[in-house]
């Protein structure tokens, strides 16, 4: 696989993968992983505020009275 970098973006790689010891590889598959729990976490927080605000619909109009 070929990853496109413009130049600044690949500069920040290439600083990051020095400052931690990592291969140009390695930190892109960390911030990959890295991303994809961020993602999959706000995901699941989405939902279980979808769950809690349509239990507690009533109570919550309530309270906002």
């Amino acid at each position: 696989m070929t990853l496109r970098l413009d130049e600044a973006h690949d500069e920040l790689l290439e600083a990051l993968a020095t400052k931690f010891g990592r291969s140009k590889t390695e930190v892109v598959q960390i911030a990959l992983e890295d991303f994809a729990a961020r993602a999959d976490k706000s995901a699941r927080t989405r939902a279980a505020f979808d769950r809690v605000r349509s239990r507690d619909a009533d109570l919550l109009d309530r309270l906002a009275r």
